[in-house]
């Protein structure tokens, strides 16, 4: 009996790992695909065997003469600011809000974390017609003298108001586990409303706040519509627009290797945050 227990359990984790490998073989093949093709030694042709990179060769200097293209580098520092006036704007908005509905009481309140929970699911059919609502209302604000097309430090603005609904049901579930104690202590002290939530909230919630970053940034980081309707070139909608754009699609491989460097912050942010999400899962920060 103990003999056929153990041979279930040895086959069952055998299967489970096979299955994973298979999973994990899956997702990385794309990934593999665009690298491989990325540093092709022949421009002009896709990728269709291994045998033609023993053809052709490898030429590992495209990734520089991607860096060296000014569009690139212009689109990048552009993503790099949006992104952080994204994560800047999410976190200053966000928090106070997620602290209010966590520790008072008023009318109203309820109800509104169930139109919050609503909002941050809504999306199909619904979503495209409010992304439609929001271009033509835009429009008319430029047409009004309000400088918006073009403009990136609009995008921001746009997406932070998207992760408000998501991000502060998430931060008020995390603030609901911290002790009222810090908040009645430094309310003892003399400490104000805006020195209590920033002070002494915020940093006793910094797996909570990262978890809020990221969602932020990989909000601003890959979203390209709003960014194309806005003619904002951020690095999402430049390697849109080189591959489906006015410019037409780019040489394979200088299309492969931007996006391989167009994934590799993303990438870097979450494994250096990766012990913070697995951190805030524990607290209950992230919850289905």
């Amino acid at each position: 009996m103990v003999r056929s227990i153990t041979f279930t359990n040895i086959m069952l984790r055998v299967a489970l790992t096979v299955a994973g490998v298979l999973v994990v073989s899956i997702l990385l093949y794309p990934v593999a695909y665009a690298f491989l093709m990325s540093v092709m030694g022949k421009e002009g042709i896709f990728l269709t065997s291994l045998s033609q990179l023993e053809k052709y060769g490898i030429d590992p200097w495209r990734y520089v003469q991607v860096l060296r293209d000014p569009e690139f580098v212009k689109s990048l520092v552009t993503s790099l600011v949006v992104a952080f006036l994204t994560i800047l704007i999410s976190v200053i908005v966000i928090t106070p809000a997620a602290y209010g509905f966590s520790r008072f009481r008023f009318w109203g309140r309820d109800s509104l974390l169930y139109v919050y929970l609503i909002m941050s699911q809504v999306g199909g059919g619904f979503g495209i017609m409010a992304t439609v609502a929001l271009y033509i209302f835009l429009l008319r604000l430029n047409a009004m003298g309000v400088p918006v097309l073009g403009n990136m430090f609009v995008l921001p603005v746009i997406y932070s108001s998207g992760l408000v609904p998501f991000m502060t049901w998430l931060l008020k579930t995390y603030f609901d586990s911290l002790p009222k104690e810090l908040d009645e202590a430094a309310f003892m002290d003399g400490a104000s409303w805006t020195t209590i939530v920033f002070r002494v909230i915020l940093p006793a919630s910094r797996s909570a706040i990262i978890i809020i970053t990221l969602f932020a940034f990989m909000s601003a980081w890959g979203e390209f519509i709003l960014a194309n309707f806005l003619g904002v070139s951020t690095l999402a909608q430049y390697i849109f627009q080189t591959a489906f754009g006015a410019r037409g699609l780019e040489l394979p491989a200088r299309f492969a290797a931007n996006a391989i460097l167009f994934a590799i912050p993303t990438i870097v942010i979450y494994v250096v945050a990766q012990r913070y999400i697995g951190e805030a899962m524990r607290m209950g920060a992230v919850r289905g």
